[in-house]
């Protein structure tokens, strides 16, 4: 069962290219598709295209496709209202009308897209054009510059359809590029968190692997938390937790919290279309089913996972449904709501409030100083090796309270 959300590569709207004419100014000489940007130095051909589908002007963005000469030789991100455009601005000094001659070959993307993994492949395209134009004047030449166009169809169509090409252009050079997708750093691993393998981390080991990462794999199991892994593996807690980062980069585990019978969760809105998803009612059933139990049909799923709610503990819910007599994994049923993005952990955030009475001379304690409300009870009961049922009482002595769920100056936020 895959995580539902996964890595893309953002889709190219426009390739052009552009050049500084000695009579015109800056200007676009070739784009594809054609006439998606708009400027004063339209073509015949360019005038039929339709005004409702401009993406925007190039003379709003000119002055940074085709800059002066401090920032040629850099890489340029430039914006518009809904788009981006990334390129390498060039300028060659040499027999030119000017003395010099500036291009640039740019990409245009959404404004929301994350452009990290074609900033190498502007460089190399950039790179390669320019190494064809000193060998040979291949761009500003009237009889092979025309190729340019072709180059830009290819880029545009292949890079989108499959994020590779191979572009000759002559005997020595050629456009090779392959676009591996953008990870984003993972989030800061905790110790009380439990990884959840979304692949077989086993037949995937190798005999080069690092020694922390194969005997920290060999734990994962989706029920154990970090801290408890690295017990059991015998490693450092810290190398640990960078073996876990290592996982996230790549997606191959997910982290979910300590199931426990005493955990709150709720529905998030994505329910509302996930519950017609095909792939969720076919995954469901089979996925939490006891061993040897019938498989539970998805509107009987529905209906439970719809009591959950904040303030109900997952015991008391199993108690008012009867869910044992149904042959459901609570663990898996829970976890399988968490990975498909609509059920949420309600955690249980403690804070101890300001005594009005003289406060005590006494050094707070460890714990004491953790009740800030910025701690939640899984970091607590991990740090402290104690189960929920500890730590109540351990609250209640904290804040002066009376009985297992009156905690006194302690005051639990459900979030």
């Amino acid at each position: 069962m895959a995580s539902s959300g996964a890595s893309f590569l953002p889709r190219i709207q426009s390739v052009f290219y552009a050049v500084f004419d000695e009579h015109q100014g800056p200007k676009i000489v070739y784009q594809v598709p054609e006439g998606l940007i708009a400027s004063r130095l339209f073509s015949p051909r360019k005038r039929a295209t339709s005004s409702s589908r401009t993406l925007f002007n190039f003379d709003d963005i000119s002055s940074y496709v085709i800059p002066r000469s401090a920032l040629c030789g850099r890489l340029v991100i430039c914006a518009t209202r809904k788009h981006r455009i990334i390129g390498f601005p060039v300028e060659l000094r040499g027999n030119y009308e000017r003395n010099y001659f500036r291009y640039n070959l740019c990409f245009v993307f959404e404004r929301t897209a994350d452009l990290s993994c074609y900033e190498s492949v502007v460089r190399k395209v950039s790179r390669v054009l320019t190494s064809c134009e000193e060998e040979s004047s291949f761009l500003s030449s009237p009889k092979s510059s025309p190729a340019i166009h072709a180059i830009l169809e290819q880029l545009f169509e292949d890079l989108n359809s499959f994020s590779e090409t191979s572009i000759p252009i002559d005997k020595f050079n050629s456009i090779e590029l392959k676009i591996f997708p953008f990870y984003p750093n993972p989030p800061a691993v905790k110790e009380w968190q439990v990884p959840l393998a979304l692949i077989s981390l086993s037949k995937r080991i190798e005999p080069n692997w690092d020694l922390t990462m194969v005997k920290v794999c060999q734990y994962i199991d989706g029920t154990r938390h970090v801290a408890r892994i690295a017990q059991l593996a015998e490693c450092d807690l810290e190398l640990t937790k960078l073996a876990m980062s290592h996982l996230l980069y790549y997606q191959v585990v997910m982290m979910i919290d300590i199931f426990q019978y005493s955990n709150m969760y709720t529905l998030r809105k994505s329910i509302q279309w996930l519950a017609n998803e095909s792939d969720v009612r076919e995954e469901c059933g089979p996925y939490v089913a006891k061993e040897g139990r019938v498989i539970t049909d998805w509107p009987r799923l529905l209906h439970l996972y719809s009591r959950l709610k904040p303030g109900k503990t997952v015991r008391d819910w199993m108690i008012e449904h009867d869910v044992d007599s149904s042959g459901i994994d609570v663990r898996r049923l829970t976890s399988f709501g968490v990975i498909k993005g609509f059920l949420h952990r309600v955690h249980r955030w403690p804070i101890l409030l300001p005594s009005s009475e003289t406060p005590s001379p006494e050094k707070p304690s460890e714990f004491s100083l953790l009740l800030d409300g910025e701690h939640h009870t899984d970091e607590l009961c991990t740090r402290f090796g104690v189960g929920w049922p500890i730590l109540k009482q351990w609250l209640s002595v904290v804040g002066g309270g009376k009985g297992e769920d009156n905690f006194g100056q302690v005051s639990i936020i459900y979030r």
